[in-house]
Parts: C-alpha cells; sequence; structure tokens
C-alpha cells in the first residue's frame, strides 16, 4: 500500500499553477493502482471552503471530480480540515464518501503507527487563534454557516485574507528556526497522548523532517510544508520507507 500525505496548497482558483499540479498527480493515482493507494488531505487546501455549499463545488469541479474518481476507483482518502476549509463534511462525506476528520488521527500503515493531524493546535502560544478556533468549531457556528451563502463566505474570506497573508508570510520568514522549534516541541507532547511512529502536519508553511528521541524511543516528526515555493513536494510512504518526491 502506498500513501500519500498533502497540505496548505491554498488553492483560489482553476487557473493556477498548483490546481493544475494537483490535478495531474490526482489522475496519476487514478491512472495507476488507485486500490493500492491511501490519500491524506491534511487541510487547507483550498483556500476557502465553508461547509457544504455548491458555490464551492462549482468553482472546483475539476478537482472534486479527480477526488470522486480516485475514490471511485478504489482509492481511500482522507480529509483532515484546516483552517481555511471547515465543516466540510456534509459535501465530502455525505455526497462524495470520503473521511473527514477534525481532530488528530492514528493510522497503521504497513505496520508503522501515524499521527496525522493538520497542524494548528502546534503553536500553544496563539490564544488569539485558540479562541477563535473554539467559536468557529461550536456546532452553533456550524450550522450558520450552511445556512449563510457560499458567496457570501467567498467575499468575507477575501477581506481577511488580504489583510492576513502578507503579515504571516513576513512573520514565517523572519521566525522559519522558531517555527521549526515549535514543530519539534509539539512532537514528544504528542506522543504523550497516544504513542506513534511518525507525526505528519501541516498548517506552518515549514518543511521540517527529523527525528525525535523520546525516552527509549526515536520517533519521526514531519511538516509538509506549503506549496508556495518555486517546486512542489508531496510525501510518500511505501512499505515502512517515507520519501519526498517532487511533483
Amino acid at each position: 500500500m502506498e500513501a500519500w500525505f498533502i497540505s496548505d496548497i491554498h488553492i483560489k482558483t482553476m487557473q493556477e499553477r498548483n490546481s493544475e499540479i494537483l490535478l495531474r498527480f490526482l489522475h496519476s493515482l487514478t491512472e495507476k493502482n488507485p486500490q493500492d493507494v491511501h490519500l491524506f488531505l491534511l487541510g487547507d487546501i483550498f483556500d476557502l471552503w465553508i461547509g457544504g455549499h455548491t458555490f464551492f463545488v462549482k468553482k472546483f469541479q475539476p478537482l472534486v471530480d479527480a477526488i470522486q474518481a480516485l475514490k471511485d476507483s478504489g482509492g481511500k482518502i482522507t480529509y483532515i480540515e484546516g483552517n481555511h476549509d471547515v465543516h466540510i463534511d456534509r459535501f465530502w462525506t455525505d455526497e462524495v464518501g470520503i473521511e473527514v476528520c477534525v481532530e488528530p488521527q492514528y493510522y497503521v500503515l504497513n505496520g508503522l503507527t501515524v499521527r496525522v493531524e493538520h497542524g494548528d493546535l502546534i503553536n500553544q502560544d496563539d490564544k488569539a487563534y485558540l479562541r477563535l478556533r473554539s467559536v468557529i468549531r461550536h456546532p452553533a457556528i456550524e450550522a450558520i454557516g450552511h445556512l449563510i451563502p457560499g458567496a457570501v463566505w467567498e467575499q468575507v474570506g477575501a477581506y481577511a485574507a488580504k489583510k492576513s497573508r502578507v503579515r504571516s508570510q513576513q512573520y514565517r520568514t523572519k521566525n522559519e528556526n522558531r517555527l521549526i522549534e515549535m514543530i519539534r516541541k509539539h512532537a514528544p507532547r504528542a506522543y504523550l497522548e497516544k504513542s506513534f511512529d511518525v507525526i505528519i502536519s501541516g498548517h506552518m508553511h515549514v518543511v521540517d523532517d527529523c527525528e525525535i528521541q523520546v525516552g527509549d524511543r526515536k520517533i519521526r516528526s514531519i511538516n509538509l510544508g506549503s506549496w508556495y515555493g518555486a517546486s512542489v513536494q508531496v510525501l510518500k510512504l511505501s512499505g515502512q520507507n517515507m520519501e519526498w518526491v517532487t511533483l
């Protein structure tokens, strides 16, 4: 079995470079041995997707069709929600039939216990975001989110992104070492919740891949980074070997 892990593509339109790369990647998985594939989408695949609105389905229809084709061909797909794609199970589970989760999940893949998560709980010092997350995830907000038209969410999201994107990118550029330190501190903290061999996350937009000693065990901590760079890499598990593949 092959497992593939991607996150933080932040697709805004179907005309982007990364939309085309993702489409080719999905088609390649479907054309080979899809029944042997487990694809993990670890959040923020889209720059904005709220609820089960047909507005987002139509906007990203080619990608929706490609994911549906992979699933219908026998591929297994797990979608961990990020902070840009929230309450999406009403479409992706109810209509497409793929697994959607919010909190960290554990899977035994080729004999390895793997913890997967979006990664938005890595920075425990960001109290403002943690408060916002608890509000966004509240059932009442989920109900409201399904009622507000998708086009309105699109406008709200575009306004918020315009205010925060440049500031966030500047922070990441200046604080890359601090972000890596957070990722590496999170791994042993997560291990105390439940043991694993590998932890894979996104959200931080920093690629990091290292071994960490926890007691008498070594675990591997991987953060997938983002697709904003000049080249795009995805993580592949084949057997018990994890490798980076450039698309």
